[in-house]
């Protein structure tokens, strides 16, 4: 019965970024009566952002798993080889509320770097300090700027301080990963399809967040976000 409820893990992925995005769009809208890219954009960047925090989390509490089953995919399938997509496997509800069902993404993702199964490197070290430090500021930030909860330059000066950290992280990250040479150990289809487009999202998306946070501390109101001033 309980196979028989389980979905391919893509839909429920799908689903929450459906229910995060239109909650947002849906009260901007309503509050504020209009649609507004900027706003859009970060709203899809806010409900990303947030779900891989909590996969970063998972990266933290289940370290030794990941590695353990990052070292079962190079034994049965060879070094850079990938194991078949998590998103396409099905699931429980159970498991998709447990930190250890996300860890395998990073056991996943480690075929293309194994960074990520070596608690040492700088790839493992960002990304936990992404999930502990920006979860709490990324859900505050999608609030802000729907709802008038926060004012325009406090909500500007806490996105300057976490778009940066996102930036500044993924730049450093990415560099490493390509002066390491860690792209020899994967098919260019794999490369470009996944390790440039997941690191392209947090360095366009958080200078946009830069660029909006700084209208936010100049102009002191929203209009940023299509809102009209005060």
């Amino acid at each position: 019965m309980a196979a028989c409820m389980a979905l391919l893990c893509l839909v429920y992925v799908i689903a929450y970024h459906a229910l995060f995005v239109g909650a947002l769009v849906a009260g901007h809208l309503q509050i504020h009566g209009a649609l507004n890219l900027t706003h859009l954009v970060l709203a899809v960047f806010s409900a990303i952002n947030a779900w891989i925090c909590v996969c970063e989390i998972a990266l933290l509490v289940h370290s030794g798993a990941i590695r353990r089953e990052y070292e079962g995919f190079n034994a049965k399938l060879g070094v850079g080889k990938l194991p078949p997509i998590f998103l396409f496997e099905r699931a429980s509800l159970s498991q998709i509320f447990s930190l250890r069902y996300w860890a395998v993404m990073w056991s996943t993702y480690s075929v293309l770097d194994p960074s990520y199964s070596d608690t040492t490197t700088f790839g493992f070290c960002v990304d936990v300090g992404n999930g502990v430090t920006t979860l709490l500021p990324t859900l505050l930030w999608a609030a802000g700027m729907t709802w008038p909860i926060l004012s325009a330059r406090l909500m500007g000066a806490m996105g300057i301080a976490m778009y940066w950290q996102e930036l500044y992280g993924t730049v450093i990250y990415f560099f490493q990963y390509m002066f390491n040479r860690r792209f020899d150990r994967s098919p260019r289809a794999h490369v470009l399809g996944i390790v440039v487009p997941a690191n392209g999202i947090w360095i366009a998306c958080p200078a946009l967040g830069i660029w909006a946070s700084y209208q936010l501390i100049v102009s002191g109101d929203f209009s940023v976000f299509g809102q009209s001033p005060a």
